[in-house]
């Protein structure tokens, strides 16, 4: 199977800001650099779906924003489908499809519609009006001819979704996808990039959650990610060998490995 992703060595520091206090006294003293990742690697194989499990503050987001050339890490190298890592950038954004939880590039005055035409014309899309109407058949709007600010969040994220499927993306970024989402629209969705996109179309995905029940059920690879240190990866029986019990759930396996640090 063709190896998608390389991820090696990868650590990432981020300065605190000076506090307002700070800038005012002109107190410009040493502040101690916050470690978001250290030393993480890791590959993907082409269909494979990865489950990024964690706290807050354990990194998750900072991989994903390295990958999608957000980023650039302290150390390490990054290599997507044969390109690197600030160096083959422009390819990398092509292959790649990004989902935050924290939406904010739409432009709200614009309807949803007019959303997705602009973000379709960005990617040079043939037939961008047919894709457009296929993903609201598939997410089941009614209300893409409304104004983007009169939105709820879990529509918003709806167009997050759909906006990050308009370019065909060879590897999904998700990081919690799927936050402020009902339940069946939450099903649905990872039902259909399982189904379509992953087992159809070979699309590689990986996939960030709070939730070990959604990973368990979306997800085939898991890793394990604590103060920026990756604590394991693999499949289930993999991870449950780990901690000596056959038997174990996701959610058992996480405390017991985090719970060795």
């Amino acid at each position: 199977m063709k190896q998608i992703l390389k991820v090696e060595n990868l650590t990432k520091d981020f300065m605190p800001p000076f506090s307002f206090g700070k800038l005012v006294k002109f107190d410009f003293k040493y502040r101690r650099p916050t470690r978001a990742l250290e030393d993480v690697s890791f590959s993907l194989k082409k269909g494979e779906i990865l489950g990024v499990l964690g706290p807050n503050g354990a990194g998750k987001t900072t991989l994903l924003k390295i990958i999608a050339t957000l980023i650039l890490p302290d150390k390490g190298s990054v290599v997507v489908n044969g390109w690197r890592l600030d160096i083959d950038d422009d390819k990398i954004k092509s292959f790649i499809g990004m989902v935050s939880s924290h939406e904010r590039s739409f432009y709200w005055r614009l309807t949803g519609r007019q959303n997705l035409e602009f973000f379709a014309s960005m990617y040079d899309l043939k037939n961008a009006k047919d894709k457009i109407e296929e993903l609201f058949n598939l997410f089941k709007i009614d209300y893409q001819d409304n104004r983007f600010d009169s939105y709820s969040t879990g529509m918003k994220q709806k167009f997050a979704l759909m906006r990050s499927l308009l370019n065909e993306p060879e590897l999904l970024l998700l990081d919690e996808p799927t936050k402020s989402l009902d339940y069946t629209t939450a099903l649905n969705l990872r039902n259909f990039i399982k189904e379509n996109l992953v087992r159809k179309k070979g699309k590689t995905v990986i996939f960030t959650t709070h939730n070990m029940d959604e990973a368990l059920d979306f997800c085939n690879l898991f890793m394990i990610l604590q103060k920026g240190k990756l604590y394991a990866l693999g499949t289930l029986d993999e991870l449950r060998k780990k901690v000596n019990n056959p038997s174990a759930g996701l959610g058992e396996i996480y405390v017991k490995l985090t719970e060795r640090s």
